[in-house]
C-alpha cells in the first residue's frame, strides 16, 4: 500500500494557513481599534466633573432637595426661542406657585454649560420685567451645537431649578 506523501511547502509563510489565520485575526483587531479610536475622537467626550466623589456622597441630600421642590409645586415657564450662534434673543421666565399665581423671587439665574468645552460655561441673571413673577434677559450663545441649561430661582431659603438640553443652530 502506497503511503501518501505531503508535498506542501510550509517554508513560505504566506502559503501557511496558520500564518494566514493569525494575520487575519491581527487585521480584524487593528481595524476594530481604528474604528473605536475614530468614534472616540468624533463624538463628544461628555462633561467632566472634578468633584465626582463628593457629589456622589451628597446623593441623599440631592434626592431630598428634589422631593422638597416637588412639594413646593412651583412652576417655571421658560419661553426660549430657537437660538442661533452669535445672535441675541429675548428669553422670558414666568414663575407660578402651586395655585398658578405669579410671585416674585429674590433671584433668577440661567446657567449654561457646553458639554464639550468647559471654557464656554457661564451664567446670566434674569431681570424683572416689571410685572409680578415675570423676568427676562437678552441671551446669546457663541457657538452652535449642544448646550445644557439650568434655570434656578431663589426665594429666601428655597431654591428651585429646572434643566434641559438645547441645540443651537449655526449662523446663516
Amino acid at each position: 500500500m502506497a503511503q501518501k506523501i505531503d508535498k506542501r511547502d510550509w517554508s513560505k509563510p504566506w502559503k501557511n494557513p496558520i500564518v494566514l489565520m493569525w494575520f487575519g485575526v491581527l487585521l480584524a483587531v487593528l481595524m476594530t481599534n481604528f474604528f473605536m479610536v475614530g468614534m472616540a475622537i468624533s463624538t463628544a467626550p461628555g462633561l467632566v466633573i472634578d468633584n465626582a466623589y463628593e457629589r456622589g456622597q451628597n446623593h441623599a441630600a440631592i434626592m431630598a432637595h428634589r422631593q422638597k421642590m416637588e412639594q413646593m409645586g412651583w412652576q417655571l415657564q421658560v419661553d426660549m426661542p430657537v437660538l442661533t450662534a452669535g445672535k441675541r434673543e429675548r428669553v422670558t421666565l414666568n414663575i407660578l406657585d402651586r395655585d398658578n399665581q405669579h410671585f416674585d423671587v429674590d433671584s433668577a439665574t440661567l446657567y449654561f454649560y457646553r458639554p464639550s468645552d468647559r471654557n464656554l460655561d457661564g451664567e446670566m441673571v434674569f431681570q424683572s420685567s416689571g410685572a409680578l413673577g415675570q423676568y427676562q434677559m437678552d441671551f446669546e450663545l457663541p457657538v452652535k451645537g449642544k448646550w445644557d441649561l439650568i434655570v434656578e430661582v431663589v426665594k429666601g431659603e428655597n431654591h428651585y431649578s429646572i434643566g434641559r438640553s438645547i441645540m443651537v443652530q449655526r449662523a446663516s
